[in-house]
């Protein structure tokens, strides 16, 4: 039980399993947003069980939900406070939340900031955690957030497929790509501006090779 709670309250494999890319900087910026409002609504994995990868086993939950919506307003967050939503609240044009939780243990719901970005013909998302369950003090604050994003399809269903860090891995060590980045020996985090980020997601996203066999979703509303 312990194992799922940690799991489902960070969305966690996407973010610290190594599964897909990570980025300090986000994919967009504002000229590249734009809103689709057939995103909005409660979606769940056609699949029955979901099954998250981590370092030492594999994880499954019963079913993920996918809750999105849009406010017209949005707390402007102070930084380097990981405690701190904000203290004003500002005109809201692209950022959608994105809470997602194990169906079976709703109560632990993980929330991202979630922007639609348009490169040319292609759709991608940028998520961005925005508040997770922090029972540990000591803990949250040596948590830096970081964005992920993933080619998606927007219609009657969400296909979501993020980027394979294997790939952006072997592209690194074989020299094909100078993108700016920090590699600890455990992750490898994009240190990229936008600008930058977008040649790469745009160069690569028509290769199936470049997104994860594990992180590939196909949503359906309910």
């Amino acid at each position: 039980m312990k194992t799922r709670i940690i799991v489902t309250g960070l969305l966690a494999t996407v973010i610290v399993s190594s599964c897909t890319v990570l980025s300090f900087y986000p994919l967009y910026t504002e000229k590249e947003l734009v809103r689709d409002d057939r995103i909005i609504g409660k979606w769940q994995s056609l699949n029955n069980k979901d099954i998250f990868p981590t370092s030492e086993n594999n994880t499954e939950i019963d079913t993920l939900i996918w809750e999105i919506s849009f406010q017209d307003k949005i707390w402007k967050k102070r930084l380097n406070n990981p405690f701190d939503r904000g203290s004003e609240q500002i005109p809201n044009k692209f950022t959608y939340t994105l809470n997602v939780y194990d169906k079976s243990m709703p109560e632990n719901k993980a929330e991202f900031h979630l922007h639609i970005v348009k490169l040319g013909d292609k759709v991608f998302i940028d998520l961005f955690p925005e508040e997770w369950q922090k029972n540990n003090t000591i803990l949250a604050i040596h948590l830096m957030s970081v964005h992920t994003f993933a080619k998606i399809d927007i219609g009657n269903k969400l296909e979501i497929n993020w980027f394979d860090s294997e790939l952006l891995q072997e592209l690194f060590d074989e020299n094909k790509i100078r993108i700016k980045h920090e590699n600890n020996g455990v992750y490898t985090l994009l240190t990229a501006k936008p600008e930058e980020l977008q040649k790469f997601v745009i160069k690569y996203s028509n290769e199936d090779k470049a997104f994860s066999d594990l992180m590939k979703y196909t949503l359906i509303k309910i």
